[in-house]
């Protein structure tokens, strides 16, 4: 538990000043926090990364139909900064797109112009990069813990805040609503980024999402969300209906531990002519930071062993550099290696 302690400790630190707006910035009316500036280019460099994938895949695919003078079906767009600004807008913006209309809230871009100015910005900046280096295990693993730190404050404190907020108390009492507006919330931009092909070096097409395809299900990204919004639901009790799991929970442990305390409240009633005091334990629930730092936790281990899974720990071969095998000598008669005096006598005679 002290080793857990820390860990949460620092990611509370570290999500404490990532937060904070930045003075000099503040000054000049943009209220960007350092994790602002820093997702909105580790956002745009995904997605350029994505589209450079696809783009070599696809000059790739058109020089060997080429070579084998086979008719070119598909003619390659050439890159458009317009297209690139309206796909990072759909990946920011459309899960509220989606989730307005129904939960009745005007949708942040509306009243917040600066921050989508700030990741149409940040793509502007990576696309005049002369070159950015492709996914691999050298980048997706030391940035796994940067993405879970944003996400997991998108999940905890963004997306549920629609939803706990809401002046229906039929919706902000729902864990229903909370954990499918998290799902949605997080992922819908996207979902219609892979519906309309929006990275495709062809150009737009409406294609059917991988998330939809067989085994598309697994996709990380699709059930982490409302995993960690109730996860995070849970520990802090922020609805009622998770009042009796988590203090289930807590008092099978048996004493008070960081995930929740138990407290003895007592309480006195009169009978007949007496006072009878009554001591009924109460769960109190998780801190909020440390439920989202937990939250973090998490994330950041399931995203390492993503990239551990999609791209291999072998950093040499990842790189390109290959060790190569020493070449060892051994002697005919006992196995022994030979040194390289014996090597040259013997080649001399």
């Amino acid at each position: 538990m002290d080793l857990l302690h820390i860990c949460l400790d620092a990611i509370s630190d570290i999500l404490n000043i990532g937060l904070a707006p930045i003075p000099a910035l503040v000054n000049l009316g943009l209220p960007y926090s350092i994790f602002d500036l820093a997702g909105s280019l580790r956002l745009a460099l995904v997605l350029r990364q994505l589209r450079d994938a696809e783009r070599i895949k696809a000059q790739e695919l058109q020089k060997k139909l080429e070579d084998e003078q086979k008719p070119v079906l598909r003619d390659i767009e050439e890159p458009y900064l317009v297209k690139d600004l309206i796909t990072i807008f759909i990946v920011i913006y459309g899960g509220e797109l989606v989730c307005s209309p129904w939960l009745q809230f005007t949708p942040s871009f509306l009243t917040m112009p600066a921050f989508p100015l700030l990741f149409m910005g940040a793509q502007v900046f990576i696309n005049t990069l002369p070159y950015v280096p492709p996914m691999s295990i050298h980048t997706e693993l030391p940035l796994s813990l940067f993405d879970a730190v944003t996400r997991a404050f998108l999940l905890t404190t963004g997306t549920p805040s629609f939803i706990l907020n809401h002046v229906s108390p039929t919706i902000s009492s729902s864990p229903w609503a909370l954990t499918l507006s998290s799902l949605i919330l997080a992922n819908a931009g996207f979902f219609f980024v892979n519906l309309f092909q929006m990275l495709s070096p062809y150009g737009w097409h409406v294609k059917t999402p991988p998330e939809f395809l067989p085994g598309g299900w697994r996709t990380m990204d699709l059930w982490v969300a409302p995993l960690m919004t109730g996860l995070y639901a849970l520990l802090t009790q922020a609805q009622t209906v998770w009042v009796p799991y988590h203090t289930y929970a807590v008092q099978r442990v048996g004493k008070s531990t960081i995930f929740g305390s138990i407290e003895l409240l007592e309480s006195t009633e009169l009978s007949d002519n007496s006072t009878i005091t009554r001591v009924t334990p109460s769960v109190q629930p998780m801190q909020r930071t440390d439920a989202r730092s937990l939250c973090a936790l998490v994330l950041a281990t399931l995203f390492a062993y993503r990239a551990i899974l999609n791209f291999g720990i072998d950093w040499g071969k990842s790189n390109g550099q290959t060790k190569s095998k020493k070449r060892v000598i051994r002697s005919k008669n006992d196995g022994k290696r030979l040194s390289k005096d014996h090597i040259k006598i013997s080649y001399k005679s």
